[in-house]
């Protein structure tokens, strides 16, 4: 089975939110994945704003990433929320943010996890694919584009070991190697809260 299959569904997209600042924002994904998954909202947000402590997951050009990794789940899963007025978030641009693309992932996180991070993020960076989410106002065709923008199968490692997958990941960029640790932050995080 595909993991990603059912990543985003048009029961976890929200056009339009009211939502003034991050902590309505988180809110708002916390009751969808509640909703969803039938998991606690409260531990939902906990973890989010856990990884968002650590730094932002603020792109640019009004897009965030906020995610975490939370017990109780098997498989990824996403929510879109598009706010009515962009809400501050510590982009690295200086731009307020207008579309959070919230994904959750499981205690035990495999390459595939991470690589639906990065995919994702590469092609957010893209100017159409921005504009496209922006105006788009059918939660179907956003579940589409988001769950093609993350059809990575041709950039996964194929037979790497963990050391070597991150050795291979690690030398691009010291921000990846920076990502990587508070990626084991979080998993420590999420193993904390089950207790």
């Amino acid at each position: 089975m595909n993991i990603l299959s059912d990543l985003f569904t048009t029961d976890c997209i929200v056009i339009n939110s009211p939502a003034k600042n991050r902590a309505e924002a988180f809110a708002v994904a916390g009751n969808l994945f509640k909703s969803k998954l039938g998991i606690s909202s409260h531990l939902v947000v906990k973890c989010i704003n856990f990884r968002e402590d650590l730094s932002s997951t603020a792109l640019g050009s009004g897009v965030a990433i906020p995610h975490g990794i939370v017990a109780g789940i098997q498989i990824p899963v996403g929510c879109l929320i598009k706010l009515a007025e962009p809400i501050d978030f510590a982009a690295p641009d200086g731009d307020k943010v207008t579309i959070l693309i919230f994904l959750l992932f499981p205690q035990i996180t495999t390459h595939e996890h991470l690589q639906i991070l990065s995919s994702l993020a590469q092609h957010l960076l893209d100017v159409g694919i921005r504009k496209t989410l922006l105006s788009e106002q059918c939660p179907e065709k956003i579940c589409q584009l988001l769950n093609l923008t993350i059809d990575f199968s041709k950039t996964l490692p194929s037979q790497e070991s963990e050391s070597s997958f991150n050795q291979s990941i690690t030398s691009r960029s010291q921000g990846i190697q920076n990502y990587l640790e508070e990626w084991e932050m979080l998993q420590h995080h999420s193993a904390q809260n089950m207790h």
